[in-house]
C-alpha cells in the first residue's frame, strides 16, 4: 500500500512538472510572438517612412532588376521591375491602407525571410495583376479581413506616381490555389494567412475610376 502511494505521489509530481514545463513553453512562445510582431511593425514603419520621404524629395536611386513571378509557381517567370535599395532590401514602392492606418513598404520579390521585414510583391506588376503578400502581423496585413467593398488602397511608385484602388471583394481562399491567386483578373490583390495558417485572407481590388 505504501509503495502504491509513493508511486502515485511520484507520478503526480512528474505530471505537475510536465504541466509546468508546458505552461512555461507556451508563455515563452507567446512572448516571442509578441516581440516578433512588434519588431516587424517597427522595421516596416521605419522603412516606409524613409522610402516615402525619399520619393517625395525625388532622392530615390531607381534601378531595373529581373525578379521572379510567384516563386511557388513550378515555372516562375522573370520580369524587369524598377526598384530602390534600402538597408539591404529592394523595394518597388509604398502601400497605403487608410482604413487600417497602414503605411507599408513593398519589397520587389517574395520569400519567407523577406516577409519577416515587410509586405512583398508575390507576382504581377503595376501594369498587370499585382499581387502583394504579407504576414498577419498587426502592423502588416493584420486586420485585412476588416476591409470592405468600396474602401480605397493607394500604391505610390518610386517616381511618385500614385494608383488608387477600390476594394471589390474580401474572402478566404485555399492556400494551395496559386493559380487562382495569381490569375484573378483584378488590378491588385492583397493576401495574408489566416490565424491557423490553413487559408488566405484575400482582398481583390480594381483601379478606381476618375
Amino acid at each position: 500500500m505504501k509503495d502504491r502511494k509513493r508511486k502515485l505521489l511520484s507520478t503526480g509530481r512528474v505530471m505537475m512538472g510536465l504541466g509546468l514545463a508546458l505552461l512555461l513553453g507556451a508563455g515563452g512562445l507567446l512572448a516571442y510572438n509578441q516581440w516578433d510582431d512588434h519588431r516587424a511593425g517597427q522595421e516596416s514603419e521605419t522603412a516606409a517612412v524613409t522610402l516615402a520621404q525619399e520619393i517625395q524629395t525625388q532622392n530615390v536611386e531607381v534601378q531595373e532588376v529581373a525578379v521572379l513571378q510567384a516563386p511557388e509557381d513550378p515555372e516562375p517567370q522573370a520580369e524587369l521591375l524598377k526598384v530602390a535599395e534600402l538597408d539591404g532590401a529592394y523595394y518597388m514602392g509604398v502601400l497605403t491602407i487608410p482604413k487600417l492606418d497602414r503605411l507599408l513598404p513593398v519589397q520587389s520579390d517574395w520569400s519567407m525571410a523577406k516577409l519577416k521585414r515587410s509586405p512583398c510583391r508575390y507576382s504581377g506588376s503595376l501594369d498587370q495583376e499585382l499581387v502583394i503578400a504579407a504576414h498577419n502581423y498587426r502592423k502588416h496585413f493584420g486586420g485585412l479581413s476588416s476591409l470592405a467593398q468600396g474602401d480605397n488602397i493607394v500604391f505610390t511608385d518610386l517616381e511618385g506616381g500614385q494608383r488608387v484602388y477600390e476594394v471589390r471583394e474580401v474572402y478566404t481562399t485555399q492556400a494551395t490555389d496559386i493559380e487562382g491567386m495569381v490569375h484573378s483578373g483584378y488590378d491588385l490583390t492583397l493576401f495574408t494567412c489566416n490565424y491557423n495558417g490553413q487559408a488566405r485572407v484575400t482582398v481583390r481590388c480594381k483601379l478606381a475610376e476618375g
